[in-house]
């Protein structure tokens, strides 16, 4: 009895955990991933943007039009961007804008979940992306 009461115990708490979509520094480490979706519409660029976390949270990526990299800092589900350098080219005005309003986003902080497999950063917007990487995030 006490088995069943422990094992029913464990599945609800393992099934609380999923549905939460919290991410941690540690799930983020060594993922890469593509923007899909901004607000819900379907992201449709040649060149998507990318994000790509690496060891001690340092963060690369290709914003659409410029390359970035920065230091990355997790708290609270929020993941902030600082120090970040770019290259400078420019695009289309389109590009530039959402280019602009993605890093913007990652310096002011974003929150950050997985929702359906998918990574989710949440500013102003909300952005998903889809992993890149053999093994997507899990809880």
């Amino acid at each position: 009895m006490k088995t069943s009461i422990l094992l029913c115990l464990m599945c609800v708490l393992l099934m609380a955990c999923s549905s939460t979509g919290k991410v941690t520094r540690e799930q983020l480490k060594h993922s890469h991933w593509q923007l899909i979706q901004v607000d819900g519409r379907p992201v449709t660029e040649a060149t998507p943007i990318e994000i790509e976390f690496l060891d001690a949270l340092q963060v690369v990526g290709f914003a659409g039009c410029n390359r970035f990299f920065a230091e990355g800092n997790m708290e609270s589900e929020m993941l902030t961007l600082s120090q970040l350098g770019m290259t400078r080219k420019s695009c289309s005005d389109t590009i530039d804008t959402q280019e602009m309003q993605f890093l913007e986003m990652l310096q002011q902080g974003a929150s950050v979940t997985f929702v359906n497999h998918k990574l989710q950063l949440k500013g102003r917007q909300t952005w998903q992306f889809k992993a890149l990487d053999a093994e997507p995030l899990t809880n």
